[in-house]
């Protein structure tokens, strides 16, 4: 299994270790399970990196994407072109939407479509003639990819050490972590306003003229599956209103079903500007990600 030490860079991998060790190296999936190069069979419990929703070795999955390389392998967007199955599977996301939504940006991984939702925030203050506006506000323990701005707004501090991260203009408020963080016989209605005031306590320090938007994951996965507490996305949701601060709902993990609803936002009442998916998107079988936009941001990018 080391074999393959000298070729690949592992992510969240101890280079040395490798080294030393090798990976396990998974050879066939079915199902539920991933095999080996040995013939050891597991029960592959994230799904992968929380993707195969739909499990491996899927042929009907398998048969459609050799129809369409067949049919037409690739194709772009750029300057007034499009394909067919682009214009298919953006309107069955806006008819599936968490709240209305107007356009259907896609990319290749959840880390470029929170990056792409932040250059299209500053973008817009940049039209509206706010370019002071820029700020985005992520939570302690957040996580939201690992490209330069999505892991600026990712809050965990092994994304920023030795990457000079995060960048300017990024910033961060409570891990909404109720049985950590909370005070004794502090109530989770409680612990939710108490959020909600630290959030409105930063933008006002900061300068709500600066602030543009607000990123949160429905259910936080990699700061450990937490679940926020009773009332807290209805008390920070007003905040950013009341400061007129974008809301972005990173929808990567908790999208597609993962909360009970088909999005995460329907079950903590979260009305986003943007949603972000990815993952079960594709069930992890090609990279693919999506970035939705509002009314309210297509209408100042249409005419730029």
């Amino acid at each position: 299994a080391a074999r393959d030490a000298a070729s690949v860079l592992h992510p969240y991998t101890n280079g040395l270790a490798n080294e030393a060790d090798g990976s396990l190296i998974m050879v066939r999936g079915e199902g539920v399970h991933v095999t080996d190069e040995d013939g050891r069979q597991y029960i592959e419990g994230m799904a992968g990196l929380w993707c195969t929703s739909l499990g491996f070795g899927q042929e009907r999955l398998a048969e459609a994407a050799a129809a369409q390389i067949r049919k037409l392998s690739f194709y772009h967007g750029f300057n007034q072109k499009g394909h067919d199955v682009q214009i298919e599977l953006a309107e069955r996301l806006l008819a599936m939407a968490p709240v209305p939504m107007s356009k259907v940006f896609f990319a290749n991984s959840g880390s470029e479509a929170n990056d792409t939702a932040i250059k299209l925030i500053w973008y817009r203050n940049n039209a509206l003639g706010r370019p002071e506006k820029k700020k985005i506000i992520g939570r302690i323990k957040g996580y939201h990819g690992v490209t330069i701005a999505a892991a600026s707004v990712t809050g965990t501090p092994i994304n920023h050490q030795a990457f000079d991260l995060p960048i300017a203009g990024f910033l961060h408020t409570d891990c909404p972590h109720y049985y950590r963080a909370a005070e004794d016989g502090e109530s989770e209605e409680d612990y939710a306003t108490r959020c909600a005031d630290n959030l409105d306590a930063l933008i006002e320090r900061e300068g709500p003229e600066t602030v543009a938007a607000f990123f949160a994951e429905p259910v936080m996965g990699a700061g450990g599956i937490l679940i926020p507490p009773a009332t807290y996305f209805d008390k920070i949701q007003a905040v950013r209103r009341k400061h007129d601060v974008l809301m972005v709902a990173d929808e990567v993990i908790c999208g597609f079903g993962r909360t009970g609803n088909m999005w995460g936002s329907e079950t903590y009442g979260i009305q986003p500007d943007m949603v972000t998916c990815a993952k079960q998107l594709s069930s992890g079988y090609l990279p693919i990600s999506a970035l939705m936009i509002s009314d309210k941001i297509y209408d100042v990018l249409k005419s730029q």
